[in-house]
């Protein structure tokens, strides 16, 4: 057995990231799955895409990219955030140059969440969503009930091949509160010290699983999640190496699905 091969983003280093291009080409390569982020339109609807605001790296309108502050994504609707490409990064952009193997291409766009749910239905392979939902404390963000209550909506049928996770845990509690069998994996952010108690802590509320950055996956942490009757991820991992020191995991997210084995 090996860790399932999660596509970050679909392999943000490889195609546009968390666009139905990716996805695509996750399931063309045989991942297990893909990792994406889910946030609410204006009108309520459970989009893809990172940031709480369009991404001026990538996101244009005809052959202009955005630049300075740009919209939130909560403040637009489904039909006004479709008509940004986000096929293609700004030349010379910081974002570019992070991401020098990427494959651009006209006509990405923001997909909903729903749409990404029917491509791993319809992949020859299980193909698992690692749905991240979206949320935080701060202004730009949805409220994180109503995100939890949208993406539960889309996937209530499918909670067999959908794992939730995310920072905001409220977000998880929300969905375990409203449906016990729905899996969540709370995410933890990079941290320092013995984590120990708080992965006790993820135990406690009910959590199915503990999805740390990579360098907190320590021997002695994955082994306390363990006898918490934990399951174990780890984001966002790219080098071989570390892919291979954590080849026990059940998860592995990465940007570069292409260098894990399948």
């Amino acid at each position: 057995m090996h860790p399932w091969n999660i596509a970050h983003r679909g392999g943000a280093a490889l195609r546009p990231e968390n666009t139905m291009a990716a996805f695509t080409d996750a399931i063309a390569r045989g991942c297990d799955g893909a990792e994406l982020d889910v946030q609410l339109s204006a009108d309520g609807v459970a989009v893809v895409h990172h940031d709480f605001r369009l991404n001026p790296g990538y996101a244009r309108r005809g052959s202009m990219w955005l630049t300075g502050q740009t919209p939130r994504i909560k403040d637009l609707t489904l039909a006004q955030l479709q008509a940004f490409d986000l096929g293609h990064p700004a030349p010379d952009s910081d974002y570019a140059r992070a991401h020098p193997l990427l494959i651009p291409g006209d006509g990405a766009r923001i997909p909903t969440l729903e749409e990404v749910r029917d491509a791993a239905r319809a992949a020859p392979q299980p193909f698992v969503l690692f749905v991240e939902l979206k949320s935080d404390t701060g202004p730009d963000s949805a409220e994180p009930l109503a995100l939890a209550d949208a993406a539960l909506a889309v996937m209530q049928d499918d909670l067999e091949s959908v794992v939730f996770v995310g920072f905001d845990w409220r977000a998880l509690l929300r969905i375990k509160k409203k449906t016990k069998q729905a899996r969540c994996w709370f995410t933890t952010d990079k941290l320092e010290g013995d984590l120990r108690p708080i992965i006790s802590g993820i135990a406690a509320s009910g959590a199915d699983g503990w999805f740390p950055h990579f360098a907190n996956a320590t021997p002695e942490h994955v082994a306390h999640a363990r006898r918490q009757k934990l399951q174990v991820g780890a984001w966002t991992v790219n080098d071989p190496a570390v892919m291979a020191r954590l080849k026990d995991l059940d998860a592995l997210c990465t940007d570069r699905p292409d260098l894990m084995p399948l």
